[in-house]
């Protein structure tokens, strides 16, 4: 699931993730990850402090790894609003899913706010800016036109993030979102592909 590095420290933040996964970071020890990473608790204490150091780091290697699979998704030969819903499905839902099969979701959530809340800013801002290639992308194969709404693709890409984040109520009750994600997308991809027929209609009428 995490983007990691094939050493020590890749080892540990895979092994953490999948411990943090399966009982919480609350309960979850020094021990459990040494043990998921099959080595000793004094090895592990040579690479990182306790297990927030952990967290956290696990935390920018997941942005790292949903940076990339945003921007792949857009490297498609896929209508505009399909790549875009993968982009946020590879990136956002995937995650969401794993979380949902454990009893922890909630509290994960909650110290991910708490301990790496500027790790999330950063990713934030990192899904604004790879989806906004994805817009600008679209634009420049005349799928969609952005003038004619008054935005540019990083005003859009904003505008799909801010949406996610009013769905994370809904998804932190425990309610699925990927229906709610399907009719966002659609409806931003078809308001981009609608100003396209506009333009062409007004220049036809210019003629």
């Amino acid at each position: 699931m995490l983007h990691t590095t094939p050493d020590k420290r890749g080892t540990i933040l895979a092994a953490a993730f999948e411990v943090f996964i399966s009982y919480g970071f609350r309960k979850t020890s020094m021990d459990d990850i040494a043990r998921a990473a099959g080595m000793s608790r004094p090895a592990l204490y040579q690479v990182f402090r306790n297990k927030t150091e952990i967290f956290r780091a696990a935390s920018q290697s997941l942005l790292v790894k949903f940076g990339h699979e945003t921007r792949a998704a857009f490297d498609s030969d896929k209508p505009f609003a399909e790549r875009l819903f993968n982009s946020i499905d590879q990136s956002i839902l995937s995650l969401h899913r794993k979380i949902d099969a454990t009893p922890h979701g909630a509290e994960l959530m909650g110290v991910n706010a708490e301990v790496a809340g500027d790790i999330e800013e950063k990713w934030c801002d990192m899904m604004v800016d790879a989806i906004a290639e994805g817009v600008t992308e679209a634009e420049s194969k005349g799928e969609i036109a952005l003038a004619p709404l008054g935005v540019d693709a990083h005003r859009v890409a904003t505008i799909v993030m801010q949406a996610m984040e009013g769905m994370k109520a809904k998804y932190l009750r425990g309610e699925p979102i990927e229906d709610d994600v399907r009719h966002m997308v659609n409806f931003v991809a078809g308001a981009l592909a609608i100003s396209i027929r506009t333009t062409s209609e007004c220049k036809s009428g210019l003629g």
